[in-house]
């Protein structure tokens, strides 16, 4: 059995830091480590601690340099503590899990239902519809909290997601419906159904508990989600006609632990069925669209650049699972897209004299608004540590089979000055 706990960091997955290892093959497919290190190392922190309120105790939800504006803090503080998980376990630097931690203490007191009365305790509120509880970010909630949990060995953050994972049950006795909406006072059978990282949390709940019930209640979803898959291998997840890059890598990562732990080969050719799909039709420059409807359509031009680096994530789990190279080539595309998308100083970008731009990720391509906010930082950095940790794990000859497979880029993004590449203190 694959022993691999949450996508959260690289060594949840049993990787070594690849800190002093070195390939020449990464410079060849434009994908230097060195770089890589420097641009999530500045991004942590340089850009993403900025975006964190000290007062507040949690980071703002975006800030966009038109107006100068940092949004107030809401369900970024989600998955932004993510990044400050995964640099702690690369910089065993204390402070960035205190961080992380607080900002899992502001859900708690702000976005979590949290009454003793509440039929719906624990499920995490929308910042945009507060009236209603999702799914998709409650299971977030649960990873976060086991994440800190297995770092800081406090039980309550045990307790929290056990308590949010209840609302995760109702969820699934109410038809697995993504949401629960207090002004008409019940579960809502459409919306996001992002059934991947319900599965990831009821996994780990079962690693870190010992009680075989969650793995169980995972399998449930997993079958659940098999149901929804149609028949060109895709899933559209939202409202059952519309895929969205937001929700995807978390089901090709969720169906693959589930396959692990149940060595179930359906719920591995359903991982393939969606990751292939993602082969078909990842563009030229190596992202895929934000969104697309059931007959094949994009629906707008845009792309979500976070999204991109996440589902590479995916193509590095595909590639451990299958051993297929056309993964690992994807997500090599797909990082190469990443490294376009972040604000280096001294580099032709907009804002770039911005101090609260420099360093950080645009939450769209094209533009649209120009923000920038902490939930797209946390899947580029990681996904730069995840690819050097796991591409650094590989043989010298897959490593150089790659190359021959990709090839360089044909336009690649400026390299990085070499003034950038010196590590920053931790203090800085």
């Amino acid at each position: 059995m694959q022993r691999i706990h949450m996508t959260v960091s690289p060594q949840s997955w049993g990787l070594e830091r690849s800190n002093h290892k070195v390939s020449r093959h990464l410079a060849t497919l434009g994908l230097p480590r060195a770089e890589l290190e420097a641009r999530a190392r500045r991004n942590t922190y340089e850009w993403l601690m900025k975006q964190f309120d000290e007062d507040e105790g949690a980071f703002h939800g975006y800030y966009d340099p038109r107006v100068k504006r940092l949004a107030p803090a809401q369900t970024a503080n989600l998955i932004a503590p993510f990044q400050l998980i995964a640099a702690f376990d690369r910089y065993d630097d204390e402070t960035l899990l205190v961080m992380a931690r607080r900002a899992a203490d502001w859900l708690e007191m702000e976005m979590v239902e949290s009454h003793p009365m509440s039929l719906v305790l624990g499920g995490v509120r929308d910042n945009i519809k507060p009236t209603q509880l999702w799914t998709k970010y409650t299971a977030d909630y649960v990873t976060l909290s086991l994440s800190l949990y297995e770092r800081m060995k406090d039980e309550e953050l045990l307790a929290r997601a056990v308590r949010s994972s209840k609302f995760l049950l109702q969820s699934q006795n109410h038809g697995f419906a993504p949401k629960f909406d207090h002004g008409p006072e019940g579960w809502v059978e459409r919306g996001w159904q992002s059934f991947g990282r319900v599965i990831v949390a009821m996994i780990a709940l079962q690693e870190f508990t010992g009680e075989e019930g969650w793995l169980d209640r995972a399998l449930l979803w997993a079958e659940y989600g098999l149901s929804l898959q149609a028949a060109d291998g895709c899933l559209y997840l939202i409202n059952g006609d519309y895929y969205s890059s937001d929700i995807a890598a978390d089901e090709i990562r969720g169906l693959i632990r589930v396959h692990w732990r149940t060595e179930r080969s359906r719920f591995l050719e359903a991982a393939v069925r969606f990751a292939d799909w993602h082969l078909e039709r990842q563009l030229p420059n190596g992202a895929w669209p934000l969104s697309v409807d059931r007959w094949g359509e994009t629906v707008g031009e845009y792309i979500g650049p976070g999204d991109i680096p996440n589902i590479a994530i995916s193509m590095l789990l595909m590639h451990k699972a299958t051993g297929e190279p056309k993964y690992l080539a994807s997500a090599v595309r797909a990082l190469r897209y990443s490294v376009a998308q972040q604000c280096v100083p001294g580099l032709d970008c907009p804002f770039a004299e911005d101090p609260r731009c420099q360093w950080g990720f645009w939450s769209w391509d094209p533009r649209y608004d120009y923000t920038m906010s902490s939930d797209q930082s946390t899947h580029h950095c990681r996904g730069y540590w995840f690819f050097l940790d796991y591409f650094l794990s590989l043989p010298g000859e897959e490593q150089k089979a790659l190359v021959d497979l990709v090839g360089p880029p044909e336009d690649a993004a400026p390299r990085l000055p070499r003034r950038f590449l010196a590590k920053r203190k931790a203090s800085s």
